[in-house]
């Protein structure tokens, strides 16, 4: 297949969604609230942490104090996040709730790439199907799509495939391999995301991925927990 470059792509997507509202306006309250509270010593700022990106990115949490009772025990957590240690991401989503567990992906990777973007990329609906899509279409030379399980390495059905993105190890792997292949490691972590949510966000215009992955706009989920 032919060496395909998103560049261009990204640049277009990107100069229309800084001018997005009011997501402008949350990421600068956001960025603002973890520069003041950048650690995990007070557990008001952790749970308004908690509250703010619950609300602005609905993600579905529930019991947020658990949540922000959760993420203020977990040991070391500041310089973790500073090391980009991925198995943060799994112990936040882990909420132990009277009668089972929930396991709040989206969240967790939100709440860590809320303090470290670079180290962290977000895992949401809209990445997932994009991915997803594209991987079936066989954009994707070191991945093969198969209609059924097989032993091979690197080969996977569609259900295996969404299954293995909600592993935050490969999905990194394959995040860092996405912006590999397609020209696209000029651009922040932070930024392919933004690219990825706005061509499929932005009204009134076509970008090239979203012509690769073909997905039905109108089934799309904003955000997955």
């Amino acid at each position: 297949m032919k060496k395909i470059s998103l560049r261009k792509d990204a640049e277009k997507a990107l100069k229309m969604y800084e001018k997005l509202e009011p997501y402008g306006i949350q990421e600068m309250l956001l960025k603002t609230l973890v520069k003041k509270y950048s650690d995990h010593t007070n557990r008001a700022a952790v749970d308004t942490k908690v509250k703010l990106l619950n609300l602005f990115y609905s993600t579905g949490i529930q019991a947020v104090s658990k949540m922000t009772d959760n993420i203020v025990g977990i040991k070391d957590i500041d310089a973790r996040l500073e090391q980009g240690d991925l198995t943060l991401v799994p112990e936040i989503a882990t909420l132990k709730l009277q009668g089972g567990e929930r396991f709040n992906y989206s969240f967790a990777t939100k709440y860590c790439a809320l303090h470290q973007p670079e180290k962290f990329p977000i895992y949401d609906s809209i990445v997932a199907d994009t991915f997803e899509s594209l991987f079936v279409k066989g954009y994707f030379p070191k991945y093969t799509y198969s209609r059924s399980k097989s032993k091979s390495p690197n080969t996977f059905t569609k259900v295996e495939f969404a299954a293995k993105l909600k592993e935050y190890n490969f999905f990194v792997e394959f995040y860092h391999y996405f912006m590999e292949l397609f020209d696209l490691t000029n651009r922040t972590v932070r930024e392919i995301d933004s690219y990825i949510w706005g061509a499929f966000k932005i009204a009134g215009e076509e970008f090239e991925i979203e012509k690769m992955a073909q997905l039905d706009k109108s089934k799309i989920v904003e955000y997955s927990i």
